[in-house]
C-alpha cells in the first residue's frame, strides 16, 4: 500500500542507480534510478521541468503496487546530473538524453511502457519519433503523455529563450529577512503579504512557504478535497483514523475532476484533513529534494533546461510519422491548467492518433500526487495495456 505521509518515496528505495555520460550539448552526466523488481514490466518516466527524482514519489510507489519496475532520471544540470555548458536546451537534446538512460540503464534493446508527464510529455514526443524514425518502435509497448502540449510554430525566438530565463531565475535579494515566518506560512495559497527575494528560486524554508503557491499546480477544488487515508500520519493513533473517518476515504480514491469541497467535519468535531494539507507539508518539508528551485544551487541549470519548454514544436511531419507507426498511445487532459491550454492537449491528442483521451483533472498536477496517481495507472495506461493484450 503506497505512503503519502512524510518523504514522497516513503521509505522506497532505488533497486539500482547509476550514471550515464553524454556528448551531445556539451557534454553532461545523467544519474538515474530503477525502483521495483527485475520482474515487473518496464515503465520509463520522464518527469517535468524544475522537478528532481523525488517529486515522483507518489507515481512511483503506485507503479510499484501496479507491478511495474519504473526507470526516472534527473536532466542534465539538476539534482544529482551535472552539465559541462550552460546554454539553451532543445526537447530534441532532450529525448536524445532520455534515449541514452534508457540504452545505458536497460539496454539498447529494451521495450518499455513511455510516460512523460509535462515538460516529459513534450520529451516524450520527441522520443518517440527519434525512436520511430530509427527503425525501433518496437521498443514502445504504449505511452502515456500527460498535461503537456505539441508547442506551437509561433514561438520566442531561440536567441531571447535563455537570456529572458536567467533574468527570471536569477537569485536576488537573501529572503530570510522579508519573509515571514514558517508559521505564517500562506499553507500554499497566494499571498499578497510582502514577498521574499529571489524572482522563481527561494532562498530559504521561510522564503518557500512565503512565496510557493499551490494553487498555480493544482486545482482548487481537489486541493479542498479529503486526503486519503494513505496521506494520514501512521502514528497519529485514534486521532489519525478518526480523520480518516471523517474523510470517508477508501484505499483508493480515484481523481474526481469536480472535486468537492471537503467537508468541515464529521459530526463528532473530528478534523478532516484536506489534501491541501497533505500537499504543502511534503512540499515544504521536502522542497530541496523535490524541486531545483533552490537559490543559488540550482542556478542556472533550471533556467536552461526550461528553455526546452519554451522552444518546443513537435512539426507536423514528426506528429504524422508517430501516428503512421501505430504506437499505442495516451493523453491526459487537464481542464484548467496555467501552463497549457486543454486546447492544446487535445490537439496532442488529435496530431498523434491517441487511442484514449482522459481528463486527469482540473489542475496542472491533480493527477501527479496523492490519490489522482491512480488516475495514470486506472485509467490510460490501465486500458492500453490491457487492451494490447487481446490483440
Amino acid at each position: 500500500m503506497p505512503r503519502f505521509y512524510g518523504h514522497p518515496l516513503g521509505g522506497l528505495q532505488p533497486t539500482r542507480s547509476g550514471y550515464v555520460d553524454v556528448a551531445d550539448g556539451g557534454g553532461a552526466r545523467l544519474y538515474w534510478e530503477e525502483y521495483g523488481a527485475p520482474t515487473g514490466r518496464a515503465l520509463f518516466a520522464i518527469q517535468g521541468a524544475t522537478t528532481k527524482i523525488p517529486s515522483m514519489g507518489h507515481f512511483i510507489q503506485v507503479a510499484l503496487e501496479r507491478g511495474f519496475r519504473v526507470l526516472v532520471y534527473e536532466s542534465r544540470g539538476l539534482g544529482r546530473s551535472s552539465c559541462q555548458v550552460a546554454g539553451r536546451q532543445t526537447t530534441t537534446l532532450l529525448a536524445a538524453d532520455a534515449q541514452a538512460v534508457a540504452d545505458g540503464a536497460w539496454g539498447p534493446d529494451s521495450r518499455f511502457v513511455l510516460y512523460g508527464i509535462s515538460m516529459g510529455g513534450m520529451v516524450a514526443q520527441e522520443l518517440m519519433y527519434r525512436l520511430v524514425a530509427a527503425g525501433q518502435k518496437s521498443r514502445i509497448l504504449a505511452a502515456s503523455l500527460t498535461v503537456t502540449s505539441p508547442g506551437s510554430w509561433l514561438r520566442l525566438p531561440s536567441f531571447l529563450q535563455l537570456p529572458l530565463m536567467l533574468m527570471a531565475f536569477k537569485p536576488t535579494a537573501a529572503a530570510a529577512s522579508s519573509a515571514p515566518a514558517a508559521n505564517e506560512s500562506t499553507n500554499g495559497r497566494r499571498s499578497t503579504a510582502k514577498k521574499g527575494g529571489g524572482g522563481a528560486m527561494f532562498a530559504d524554508d521561510a522564503d518557500f512557504a512565503a512565496r510557493y503557491s499551490l494553487d498555480t499546480l493544482f486545482g482548487k477544488a481537489w486541493l479542498a478535497g479529503p486526503a486519503p487515508p494513505e496521506a494520514i500520519d501512521p502514528s497519529a493513533g485514534d486521532e489519525g483514523k478518526a480523520m480518516v473517518a471523517a474523510a470517508g476515504a477508501v484505499q483508493e480514491v480515484h481523481i474526481n475532476v469536480a472535486g468537492g469541497a471537503a467537508a468541515g467535519g464529521s459530526g463528532n468535531g473530528s478534523h478532516v484533513v484536506t489534501r491541501r494539507e497533505v500537499v504543502w507539508r511534503v512540499f515544504t518539508a521536502h522542497w530541496r529534494e523535490t524541486l531545483a528551485l533552490h537559490a543559488p544551487n540550482d542556478y542556472p541549470a533550471v533556467a536552461c533546461q526550461v528553455t526546452a519548454v519554451l522552444g518546443h514544436y513537435l512539426q507536423p511531419h514528426r506528429a504524422a510519422v508517430i501516428r503512421a507507426a501505430g504506437l499505442r498511445i495516451s493523453v491526459g487532459v487537464s481542464t484548467a491548467d496555467a501552463f497549457f491550454p486543454e486546447a492544446a492537449q487535445r490537439q496532442l491528442a488529435t496530431a498523434l492518433g491517441a487511442e484514449v483521451v482522459q481528463v486527469v483533472g482540473a489542475g496542472h498536477l491533480d493527477g501527479a500526487m496523492l490519490d489522482g496517481v491512480y488516475s495514470a495507472f486506472d485509467g490510460v495506461l490501465g486500458w492500453l495495456l490491457d487492451t494490447s493484450q487481446q490483440r
